[in-house]
């Protein structure tokens, strides 16, 4: 099996300089892969829409190089009811891919703790 070149970057200044740099002010195109998901989970699109640009929820993001070369930004949002949010996202020149929704009800830090430098 081959190795994730994956980082995970829970610092809030760094968190908050690849949302400006990456993240905000981009337009948003949602993949058939999202649109799949979420009628497979059964989340409503208003969750995104709820959670999305609520960037100071954010205590995690996991940046990882992906197959063609671009990278891979997941976004962890830690909810009010012991919930993790994670979108996916994948920022390309003017538009961000929106790839997955994910809501989490179990901690998190076994799979963050594979990816800390």
């Amino acid at each position: 099996m081959e190795e994730r070149d994956v980082r995970l970057v829970e610092d809030k200044s760094e968190i908050s300089k690849i949302i400006e740099e990456k993240i905000k002010g981009k337009k948003l195109i949602f993949t058939e892969w999202y649109n799949i998901g979420i009628l497979k989970k059964g989340i409503s699109e208003e969750k995104f829409n709820e959670v999305f640009t609520n960037f100071d929820k954010i205590s995690a993001i996991e940046i990882e190089k992906l197959k063609k070369g671009d990278f891979g930004y997941e976004l962890f949002y830690k909810m009010s009811n012991n919930t993790t949010i994670s979108i996916g996202t994948i920022p390309k020149e003017n538009v961000l891919l929106i790839i997955h929704l994910i809501e989490y009800k179990r901690d998190l830090s076994q799979r963050f703790k594979r990816f800390k430098q």
